[in-house]
C-alpha cells in the first residue's frame, strides 16, 4: 500500500511542476526581425537583477559587433523607471570602449593618409570618453515616453561623438503584466540605429 502511496505522491508532483512550467511560459516575447537580422536567446554568465532573452544583431559581417538590440527581464517589479535607466547607463556605456578600440588600433580604416583630418581628432575622443565615464547621460537627451502595441515604455537616447564617428546607445524600460522589460540597443550609424529601433517598435508579448 505504501508503494501506491509513494507512487500517487510522485505523479502528484510531476503534474504540479508541468502545470508550473506551463505557467511561467505563459508569454512570448517576440520581434518582427528583417531578413537581414537574426535572433538568438541572450545567456548572462551572472547578474543578480537581470535575466537575458533575445539579443538581435545583423547577419555577421565585420561591423555587426557593434550594432545589437539586447531584450532583458528584470528580477523586480517596483522601481522608479528614470532612476533605473539612469543607473543602467553607467553600465552600458562600457561599450564606447569597444568602439575606442577599432577606432584607435593598428588595422583601423582611418590610418590611411585619407582620414588625416579624422585623426587629428583624437583629442576629442578622450575627452568624449572622460566625459563619459564621469557622467555618461552628458551626451543624452532627457528621458521621454514612447509607445507601442503593449502601452508606454520610458527611453533614453545617447549619442556618442568619437573623432569623425558616433556611437549610438538607446535603453528603454518598459512595464507589461507587472513585469519589466528592458531594451539595450547600439550602433555606429544614424540609418542602423533607425532600423534597430524599428524592431524594438515591434516588441510584443503572445501568449
Amino acid at each position: 500500500m505504501n508503494i501506491y502511496k509513494s507512487i500517487s505522491y510522485i505523479i502528484y508532483l510531476i503534474l504540479i511542476f508541468n502545470i508550473s512550467i506551463c505557467y511561467s511560459s505563459e508569454y512570448l516575447e517576440r520581434f518582427i526581425i528583417p531578413k537581414d537580422f537574426e535572433e538568438k536567446a541572450l545567456v548572462l554568465n551572472y547578474n543578480d537583477s537581470l535575466t537575458g532573452i533575445i539579443t538581435i544583431t545583423p547577419v555577421e559581417n565585420i561591423f555587426s559587433k557593434y550594432t545589437w538590440l539586447n531584450l532583458y527581464k528584470l528580477k523586480i517589479n517596483e522601481l522608479n523607471s528614470n532612476t533605473w535607466l539612469y543607473d543602467r547607463l553607467q553600465k552600458e556605456v562600457h561599450n564606447i570602449i569597444k568602439v575606442e578600440r577599432l577606432i584607435r588600433g593598428p588595422d583601423s580604416p582611418i590610418r590611411d593618409t585619407l582620414f588625416d583630418s579624422v585623426r587629428s581628432s583624437v583629442p576629442a575622443i578622450d575627452d568624449t570618453i572622460k566625459k563619459a565615464t564621469l557622467n555618461p547621460d552628458w551626451f543624452c537627451d532627457s528621458i521621454n515616453k514612447g509607445f507601442n502595441s503593449e502601452g508606454q515604455y520610458h527611453q533614453l537616447y545617447c549619442i556618442y561623438p568619437l573623432g569623425g564617428f558616433k556611437f549610438y546607445l538607446v535603453l528603454r524600460l518598459q512595464k507589461i503584466n507587472n513585469v519589466y522589460y528592458y531594451i539595450a540597443s547600439s550602433s555606429l550609424n544614424n540609418i542602423r540605429i533607425r532600423k534597430i529601433l524599428e524592431i524594438a517598435d515591434s516588441f510584443s508579448i503572445n501568449k
